[in-house]
């Protein structure tokens, strides 16, 4: 058996939580890293048998452990086991680490009743490390370190309960560019190249408990990431991290204690009028309202929850696996709308079909040569999945659900059991996930967004954008056009179309000529991507925020997500700026 796989899986039989990391490296391999971790025997075979050289991961706060790790202070084994009864730490199961700038050692400590310590770096004065309890995560032994050495048992004796020094230990104060101590844990603008997920998760959680709403949690998480990561974490792996902040409570202020209305010890102040205009958005705000971004141009926003509703047998999966298409392969859907970016994934759940009808269409359709790589399709034939249980694969992605009955629990005219489910959808956007609904629509319907949608008005009320399809002759289900309608609008303005279906095939073309509010949309996103190569031809290091007053100066209000992607387009892929 592979040395890691068996490392793996002895891990698992103590009760630990692991997870692979790329070989000879602490850089987690799959997506959510420390989040993933997995004690499933079955997960852990299927990672090791993919990746037989990951190193192993074991994760301190699922696997109910407490690590001190001692990094710096001891010479050799005689030195630590001194400092260690110096200490008064209870000997425990301990590793040596690969670190060979000094005798670094993890001691392994047990949790009882779930309360590891809080992980944190400390410092004692003559030696000094890391305790990583209720956050992070430690290589097992048998890994390789980064510098050429393994990881080793040194102690081999049963896990001691976890010793009152672990929480009462001074924390470390590190030290800020100037070399003195820098009391702001990791606010020193210092390159962070050490655990990085655990440092970003971190950092977003001050942040998150000092009030920040979900969007400058965003705007926090890309800017430090640019400015501070070395190397910056990858778009997938840090979007995985924003939507696992944003999950965390917003911080409040520390409440007031009053007697008899006056604040308790202090004197008694004049309470401060409350200013009205607080409440409603400011010049500042409005002028930097963000414009959608767009998966495909003029019909799909990025972050969105949208609807394809329409009579039953009337080609909604078809339109669906036709936006699955352009999704995967970058072009026009329909021969007509730009693809502006592909998501990492689509993931398309359709468990009212077989696996035998689904794959004949997605054969047919062009897109055999995507599953499982950028296309992950799951039938009736599969084990049915909740939308609750869908998480690593979620950042960047497209989920496409067909159709939503299967994922209703309860009834779909109540608005209780509707807001559930508006619930369940808003958390896959909220981890980073573009939705597109498909649902049936009531019977003899007109085409409105009042009867478009069969259930509870609830349906209707959530989503950002619902289109309407249905045929022109129902007689000739293989022959006749698609009408498709936008009848909710709320981002962007579209005009009716047409479809016409291409003989032998479930492909779709547009009928008729391009709506010209389209053409203007796409020469306007040119137009600024063109604006933004030419600043980076003068530029090519500027950052993020001189890169958007820059654009914003040329007429071009754009993002720092937008400018993100687009200068990884321009400058990270191998484009070569025309000289024109």
């Amino acid at each position: 058996m592979n040395s890691l796989l068996e490392t793996a899986l002895c891990c698992t039989r103590r009760g630990w939580h692991v997870f692979p990391c790329w070989p000879g490296r602490k850089e987690p391999r799959i997506q959510g890293g420390n989040l993933s971790a997995s004690n499933d025997e079955t997960k852990v075979r299927a990672w090791w048998t993919k990746w037989p050289d990951a190193n192993v991961a074991i994760s301190t706060k699922p696997s109910g452990l407490t690590i001190v790790d001692c990094d710096h202070g001891n010479e050799s084994e005689a030195a630590f086991q001194a400092w260690r009864a110096g200490a008064g730490l209870p000997e425990t199961y301990t590793v040596r680490t690969g670190r060979r700038d000094g005798f670094g050692v993890q001691m392994y400590y047990s949790t009882p009743g779930e309360d590891p310590a809080k992980s944190m770096a400390w410092d004692e004065g003559t030696h000094s490390g890391d305790i990583r309890g209720s956050w992070g995560y430690v290589m097992a032994a048998g890994c390789l370190h980064p510098s050429g050495e393994t990881y080793s048992v040194l102690v081999e004796t049963p896990i001691a309960p976890v010793p009152g020094w672990a929480r009462t230990v001074k924390k470390a104060i590190p030290k800020g560019k100037d070399g003195k101590p820098n009391p702001a844990w990791m606010d020193d603008g210092s390159p962070i190249e050490d655990h990085r997920n655990c440092h970003m998760i971190s950092l977003l959680g001050k942040r998150r408990s000092g009030g920040a709403d979900d969007d400058a949690l965003r705007e926090y998480a890309l800017q430090i990431n640019e400015e501070r990561f070395r190397p910056p974490l990858e778009e997938e792996e840090l979007e995985y991290l924003i939507g696992q902040a944003c999950k965390f409570p917003v911080g409040e202020p520390d409440p007031i204690v009053t007697i008899g209305g006056k604040v308790a010890g202090q004197p008694e102040t004049p309470k401060e009028p409350v200013d009205w205009h607080t409440r409603y958005m400011t010049e500042e705000s409005y002028l930097n309202v963000k414009p959608p971004e767009f998966l495909i141009d003029g019909f799909l926003v990025k972050d969105s929850i949208a609807m394809l509703g329409g009579p039953v047998a009337q080609r909604k999966s078809i339109i669906a696996l036709n936006i699955a298409h352009a999704l995967c392969t970058g072009e026009p859907l329909f021969g007509y709308f730009d693809v502006t970016e592909k998501p990492t994934r689509t993931v398309y759940l359709c468990p009212e079909m077989g696996a035998a009808s689904f794959v004949k269409r997605v054969k047919q359709i062009g897109l055999g040569g995507f599953v499982g790589k950028t296309l992950f399709i799951q039938t009736m034939s599969e084990q049915p999945t909740v939308l609750d249980e869908l998480d690593g694969e979620l950042p960047g992605a497209v989920v496409i659900v067909d159709t939503i009955t299967r994922f209703i629990e309860g009834d779909e005219n109540k608005s209780e059991d509707m807001r559930r489910f508006a619930q369940k959808v808003f958390r896959l956007v909220k981890a980073g996930a573009t939705v597109v609904l498909l649902h049936h629509s009531k019977k003899g319907s007109s085409g409105s967004l009042d009867d478009g949608l069969r259930g509870s008005s609830e349906l209707a009320a959530f989503v950002d954008s619902c289109w309407v399809t249905e045929l022109d002759d129902t007689t000739k289900p293989y022959e006749s056009l698609s009408k498709m309608r936008n009848v909710k609008q709320r981002d962007f303005e579209s005009d009716p179309f047409r479809l016409k279906p291409t003989p032998g095939s479930f492909y779709l073309t547009m009928e008729g000529d391009p709506a010209p509010e389209a053409v203007i949309r796409g020469k306007k996103e040119q137009a600024a991507r063109d604006a933004l190569a030419a600043i980076l031809k003068d530029s090519p290091k500027a950052g993020i925020n001189k890169l958007r007053d820059a654009l914003k100066a040329k007429g071009h209000g754009k993002g720092q997500k937008w400018i993100t992607l687009a200068r990884c387009e321009i400058l990270g892929a191998g484009a070569t700026l025309s000289s024109d």
